[in-house]
C-alpha cells in the first residue's frame, strides 16, 4: 500500500518535500525549547544572568510560530494541487477507458472514486505523510534528548510506549479493512443515486420512488455501519496513546524526583524531561492517529488503482508507430466504396458471437439502409465502425484505409454518428451543435439547423442558439433532440455518416423533410442508416438485410421485396397468415 501511495505523489514530491523540511525545522525548534528552558532554570539556580537564555527561548518560540505557519500554508497549497492533479488524471483516464470496461462498471461508483476517494487520499498523502514524518522526528528527538540526560529513566518510558504502540498497530489494521468497506459502500450509494436520478421519469411513472428510497437507505445503512465501526476503532487510539503518555509523564515525575533527591539528576534536567514528556503527548498521539489514517486510506488507494488499471483506448500518442496519419481526404478515392466491411466477427463474450462473418459496403455518395430484426447485429456493427470495440477477425476500411492503420482519433474524425437515443449534454444549443466542430461559424450552424427544419423554432427562442437545453436535453422534445443530434453530426462534415433510426422521433412532416435532406447529404458524404421506417428504407439506394450476424441479402427496396421472404416479413407487407411469401406485384407493398 505504501508503494502505491508513494506512486500517487508523482508531480508533487518537491513541494511536499519542502513542506516537510519546513515542518521538521519548526519541530526541531520546538525540540530545542525544553533545552532553552533548562538553561533558564540552570541560570536561576546558579544565579547567573538571564538575558541571554531568556532571549534564546523567546527567539525559539517566535521562530517555531513563523516557520510553522509558512509550512502549514505550503502544505495546504500542495494538498490542493494534489487534488487537482489526481482528479485530472482520473478524469483523463476514465474518459479514455475502453468501452467494454464500462459494460461491467457503474458510472456513479466511478464518480465517487474521482471525488470522495481523491479527497481521502489528499489527507493521507499530504497532511498525514508530513505529520507522520514530523511527529516521528519530534518523538525521536525528544527521546534522544531524554536518553542523554537519563538513560535509565528513558528506557522505562520506552517500555510503556512500546506496549501502547503494539495495541494501536493492531487497531490500525482493522481500521484499514473497515475503511475499504466504507469506501465501497459510498461508491454503491453514488451509483444507486445516479441510477435513480438518470431515469427519474421512469421511476415516477412506475410509482417506484419508495422502492428506490428503500434501496438507497439500505446502502446508506451499510455505509453507516462501516463508518461507525471505523469510528469505534479510531476513538480507541487517542485514549490508548494518551494513556501511554500519561504513564510516561508519571514515571518521569516520580522516578525523576527520586533521582533528583539522590543527586543523580540535576533539577534543570528534570524540568527539561518533564517538558519533553509533556511535549511527547501531541506528537505520539498524532503519530498513532496518522498511522491509523493511512490504513484508512487503503480503501481509497485500492479503488484509485483499480481505475488506473482499466485499459484505455489507443491515443494519438501511438500514431508515430503506425505511420503517417490520415489527416486529409485523398483527392481520389482509393476504393470504390467509402466503407468496406469484410468477414467481420465479434461478440461481447467469447461464447456468444453477435456478428458471424458480416460483409457489406457503402459506396461514395450513397445511402445504404441496414435493416433486420432485433439482435441481428445492427447496433454492434455501428459500434465496431466507431471502433468502440475491436473485432475478433475481419476488416473495416474507409476509402481503402484499414482501421488498424489509422490513428483512433483520426479515424473517428471522419465519421459522424447519430445515436438512437440522441443524448444531449448540459449546456446551450450552441455548445451541443459545436461539440464535434468547435470552430464552426454561425452561418454553418444555421445551415445545419435548416437541414433538420429547426431554423424558425430556434429564431423564436429569446436566447436563440444560447438557449440552455437542460440536463440531458430535458427542455427539448424527443424529436427536437434527435434533430439537434443530426445537425451536430452533419456540422462536423464527416466522410461517413452513421444514423441509428434517424426518423424514429419525428412527426410525418419532419420525417419527409429529413428524407429529402438525406438525399442532399449524399453529395457530401456516404450514409449508413439503421432503418425501421418505410420512408427511410424506400429512400435508400441499397438495403442490407441482417439476420443472425450476417448480411442475408443486399439490393434495392423493390428487389428485396420481390425476392427475399425475410425482408417481406420484416416490412410486414406481403406475408400470409401462415408465414409464407406472396409473389411480389408492382405497386403493391
Amino acid at each position: 500500500m505504501l508503494r502505491h501511495l508513494w506512486a500517487l505523489t508523482q508531480g508533487q514530491r518537491r513541494p511536499l518535500a519542502a513542506a516537510l523540511l519546513l515542518t521538521l525545522a519548526a519541530a526541531a525548534v520546538g525540540v530545542a525549547q525544553p533545552l532553552a528552558a533548562k538553561a533558564v532554570v540552570d541560570a536561576l539556580t546558579a544565579h547567573r544572568p538571564l538575558l541571554i537564555p531568556v532571549t534564546v527561548l523567546v527567539l525559539l518560540l517566535l521562530a517555531q510560530a513563523l516557520v510553522g505557519a509558512f509550512a502549514a500554508f505550503l502544505l495546504e497549497r500542495t494538498g490542493e494541487r494534489f487534488v487537482l492533479g489526481m482528479r485530472t488524471r482520473v478524469f483523463s483516464h476514465l474518459l479514455r477507458v475502453r468501452m467494454h470496461a464500462f459494460d461491467r462498471l457503474r458510472v456513479g461508483d466511478l464518480m465517487a472514486r474521482a471525488s470522495t476517494d481523491v479527497a481521502v487520499l489528499r489527507d493521507a498523502l499530504t497532511h498525514l505523510s508530513v505529520q507522520i514524518a514530523t511527529n516521528l522526528c519530534v518523538a525521536l528527538g525528544s527521546v534522544g534528548a531524554m536518553f542523554v540526560m537519563d538513560p535509565v529513566l528513558m528506557l522505562l518510558i520506552l517500555c510503556v510506549m512500546l506496549v501502547g504502540s503494539l495495541v494501536i498497530n493492531g487497531l490500525s489494521a482493522r481500521i484499514g479493512r473497515a475503511s475499504t468497506t466504507l469506501q465501497n459502500a459510498v461508491g454503491e450509494i453514488s451509483a444507486g443515486l445516479e441510477r435513480a436520478l438518470s431515469a427519474l421519469r421512469t421511476v415516477r411513472a412506475n410509482r417506484a420512488e419508495q422502492r428506490e428510497i428503500d434501496r438507497l437507505t439500505t446502502l446508506a445503512h451499510r455505509a453507516y455501519d462501516a463508518a461507525v465501526h471505523s469510528a469505534r476503532l479510531t476513538a480507541t487510539i487517542a485514549p490508548t496513546a494518551q494513556m501511554a503518555i500519561n504513564a510516561a509523564f508519571v514515571l518521569v515525575l516520580l522516578i525523576g524526583a527520586v533521582r533528583v533527591d539522590e543527586g543523580a539528576l540535576p533539577l534543570g534536567a528534570l524540568v527539561a524531561m518533564l517538558l519533553y514528556a509533556t511535549q511527547l503527548g501531541g506528537p505520539i498521539t498524532e503519530l498513532m492517529e496518522g498511522v491509523a489514517s493511512v490504513h484508512r486510506a487503503k480503501g481509497a488507494t485500492d479503488r484509485i488503482q483499480e481505475v488506473y488499471a482499466l485499459p484505455i483506448e489507443d491515443s494519438a500518442n501511438a500514431a508515430t508507430s503506425r505511420g503517417p496519419l490520415w489527416r486529409h481526404p485523398p483527392q481520389r478515392p482509393t476504393s470504390s466504396a467509402s466503407l468496406e466491411i469484410r468477414d467481420l466477427r465479434f461478440g461481447y463474450s467469447p461464447d456468444a458471437p453477435v456478428l458471424r462473418g458480416l460483409s457489406l459496403s457503402v459506396p461514395h455518395h450513397a445511402l445504404v439502409a441496414l435493416v433486420g430484426p432485433s439482435g441481428a447485429g445492427k447496433s454492434t456493427t455501428f459500434a465496431l465502425i466507431n471502433r468502440f470495440y475491436e473485432p475478433w477477425s475481419g476488416s473495416i476500411r474507409i476509402d481503402g484505409q484499414p482501421a488498424t492503420d489509422v490513428d483512433l482519433q483520426e479515424w473517428r474524425s471522419h465519421i459522424g454518428w447519430v445515436e438512437q437515443d440522441c443524448p444531449l449534454l448540459h449546456g446551450t444549443l450552441r455548445d451541443n451543435l459545436c461539440y464535434a466542430a468547435p470552430d464552426a461559424t454561425d452561418d454553418r450552424l444555421w445551415r445545419a439547423l435548416d437541414l433538420v427544419n429547426l431554423t424558425q423554432k430556434i429564431h423564436r427562442l429569446p436566447a436563440g442558439l444560447d438557449t440552455d437545453v437542460g440536463e440531458r436535453g430535458a427542455r427539448l422534445s424527443s424529436g427536437e433532440r434527435q434533430r439537434i443530434a443530426i445537425a451536430r453530426a452533419v456540422l462536423a462534415r464527416p466522410r461517413l455518416l452513421l444514423m441509428d433510426e434517424p426518423t424514429a422521433h419525428l412527426d410525418p412532416a419532419n420525417e419527409a423533410a429529413l428524407t429529402v435532406n438525406m438525399h442532399n447529404l449524399r453529395q457530401e458524404c456516404a450514409l449508413l442508416v439503421i432503418a425501421h421506417r418505410m420512408s427511410t428504407i424506400e429512400a435508400a439506394d441499397t438495403v442490407v438485410m441482417l439476420s443472425n450476424g450476417t448480411a442475408q441479402a443486399t439490393g434495392t427496396y423493390a428487389e428485396l421485396l420481390r425476392t427475399h421472404c425475410g425482408f417481406q416479413r420484416l416490412v410486414d407487407r406481403s406475408a400470409d397468415v401462415d408465414g409464407s411469401c406472396r409473389p411480389w406485384q408492382p405497386g403493391v407493398r
